[in-house]
């Protein structure tokens, strides 16, 4: 390791970054290191420009993964460079509006019913019951599970925020025989060797339920978040309590679910329907 790389990961490190968002960083300017083959602080407009274009039509990369790129060359010369102003240039490549699949309620059902094993079952109703995202799922412990409260507590969620959210009477129920079963020591879902389960299991366990469900969508982890912060919102839950139970730092990510609220939507009349429009003159 360079002493620069080195360097930039203790500045990110006391920044207090997470270690996924330090790998990624990382990762994200040895790439264009390697490809232009000089140090980071010696690349210009010109260069950065060109490699964000490689990205996006030579490698087909996601608009929102070259941003992530971005940010961590942005990140890294503000931090090693600061007074320089190679990337005072550059703004976000636009990133298309996608509403996020949503399963029914009836599919719920369904994806939990498929689960082969208690502790599958169990995983699947937590990510759902209680909104949570998978690396929340993933490092959960049985101390987290407040049953007194009827609450579930997030410890160092998405910018290192603990919060409180929604604990299943149905799931406590499942949970409660899965560690009986189970009895983990440390994390409620465990791996080998006593550490927490993988994310890519628990995002084989969905994948793998969804198929034997016979639900005809893509349906990943996050799904089931996307679901429960619809599911409230069809329930008429406000916005600011759906934010708090999500973990979302600002309510204008919440609202993104007004998009996907299916019961408004259905209740609306088309305007050319309201009784206001005479089309008596279509019929003459």
């Amino acid at each position: 390791m360079t002493p620069l790389r080195a360097q930039f990961i203790d500045q990110l490190r006391v920044k207090g970054y997470s270690e996924k968002t330090v790998s990624t960083y990382v990762d994200c300017v040895v790439g264009i290191v390697r490809y232009y083959r000089i140090s980071p602080l010696m690349l210009t407009c010109g260069h950065i420009r060109a490699y964000l274009l490689f990205l996006l039509d030579k490698r087909k990369l996601a608009p929102s993964t070259v941003n992530l790129h971005m940010d961590a060359i942005k990140t890294f010369f503000r931090l090693m460079a600061p007074n320089s102003t190679v990337m005072s240039e550059f703004t976000h490549v636009k990133v298309p509006q996608r509403i996020p699949s949503v399963l029914s309620r009836e599919e719920v059902g369904r994806l939990i019913a498929a689960a082969p094993k208690l502790k599958y079952k169990a995983i699947i109703m937590l990510l759902y019951s209680a909104g949570l995202r998978l690396m929340e799922c993933a490092t959960i412990k049985p101390v987290h599970i407040e049953k007194d409260r009827m609450k579930v507590r997030v410890e160092q969620g998405k910018g290192k925020c603990d919060r409180y959210t929604l604990l299943s009477r149905k799931t406590l129920d499942v949970l409660r025989e899965y560690f009986r079963a189970a009895r983990p020591r440390n994390f409620l879902f465990e791996g080998f060797g006593g550490n927490h389960i993988s994310r890519r299991m628990i995002g084989t366990i969905v994948t793998n339920a969804a198929h034997a469900a016979h639900i005809g969508k893509r349906v990943h982890p996050h799904t089931l978040r996307h679901s429960f912060a619809t599911h409230l919102m069809e329930a008429g839950v406000p916005l600011p309590v759906i934010q708090q139970l999500l973990g979302h730092s600002s309510i204008k990510t919440t609202m993104f679910y007004l998009h996907v609220n299916t019961p408004l939507i259905d209740k609306t009349v088309s305007p050319l329907d309201m009784d206001a429009v005479d089309l008596g003159a279509l019929h003459a």
